[in-house]
């Protein structure tokens, strides 16, 4: 007879408010035997915690008075855990009632499992994620199957990079999201420190459920910048030294190069909040195990990525000029 520990659904939402309804009438209606979900608002003003406190009283409503970013937001809730398990689960997913039961099932039989990640599709039924890849050296994350038709070919259990932090499970002993992270990468930092304690992180082909993504958030100049900061922040936490000073930097100046003016502009903005907080960054890498890079190698990091803030920087200018050029144009 199977023993059900009980289990937390934390949903961290900003400004979400259209998706709650679908996404906590589906969680709450899983036919897991003991679990119950957490509402973490990030202060969003569309009246959402008031709100689902009224319509939905079994879900316990946390607020945060302003939006700290998923990393924080989750970490709210996380640190007063009181189950072995927690889910980490967008505002903008609708899950069958097996989705939580098969998501946990593997860690139940397993204890090398640390993380355990879904199988998410788009509402028009195609794949979304399948498990997540890390491509080196430039630390693009990728998802298995993305926009693909689902014809069987993810139905096996397997070990990946990271799942996304859409939909996934973890043991409490995994411990909390880095707050140096406020939107992305914090799953994929997640999934390698899992890693590097000696747990797996693994895909569950049979837990299933569709997943909007990235429903309240614009893709703008302002997301391409948290997309690189997050990414530059992971590299310098976990990547290796050498690969760090040969292989990223030869490929992080192609894609410069070779970026539209948008993408420069972000980057520009990135790689000088990543200077900015490069001592935070170095705390971190020792915090989270990784081997610290040499004295000469800090410096050297720093150094490379002034130079690739003064790439792009003549980007920046031409971004600009480029922008304001498209708003002239969309005025007329």
């Amino acid at each position: 007879m199977t023993v059900w520990p009980p289990v937390t659904i934390i949903v961290i939402s900003w400004n979400a408010r259209a998706f709650l309804g679908d996404c906590l009438t589906s969680l709450l209606a899983q036919d897991y035997p003991d679990f119950h979900v957490v509402l973490v608002d990030n202060a969003s003003p569309d009246g959402a915690a008031a709100w689902v406190r009224e319509a939905f009283p079994a879900v316990r409503v946390v607020e945060n008075e302003r939006n700290v970013g998923f990393a924080a937001g989750n970490n709210t809730a996380l640190r007063h855990l009181t189950t072995e398990f927690a889910v980490l689960a967008n505002p903008d997913i609708v899950a069958p009632p097996d989705w939580l039961r098969r998501l946990i099932t593997p860690m139940l039989t397993d204890a090398t499992i640390g993380i355990a990640g879904s199988k998410l599709f788009y509402p028009d039924g195609r794949l979304q994620h399948a498990g997540g890849r890390i491509l080196l050296p430039r630390a693009q994350a990728a998802y298995r199957g993305a926009r693909q038709a689902d014809t069987g070919q993810f139905d096996t259990l397997a070990d990946v990079d990271y799942v996304i932090g859409a939909a996934l499970a973890m043991r409490r002993s995994i411990g909390l999201l880095d707050e140096g992270y406020f939107l992305y990468y914090e799953e994929v930092d997640l999934c390698a420190r899992a890693r590097r304690a000696g747990y797996r992180v693994v895909y569950v082909p049979q837990a299933r459920l569709t997943h909007i993504e990235s429903a309240t958030t614009p893709r703008d100049v302002v997301y391409l910048q948290r997309m690189h900061t997050s990414r530059w922040r992971y590299l310098l936490k976990h990547g290796d030294e050498a690969m760090l000073l040969t292989a990223t930097a030869t490929a992080e100046r192609a894609w410069l190069a070779a970026c539209g003016a948008e993408e420069r502009l972000a980057a520009a903005r990135a790689y000088w909040e990543t200077l900015r907080h490069l001592p935070a960054i170095w705390d971190a890498r020792v915090r989270d195990g990784a081997e610290p890079l040499s004295p000469g190698g800090r410096q050297r990091m720093g150094i490379l990525l002034q130079e690739l803030r003064a790439l792009a920087w003549v980007g920046e200018q031409e971004a600009w000029a480029a922008l304001q050029r498209h708003m002239v144009v969309q005025e007329r």
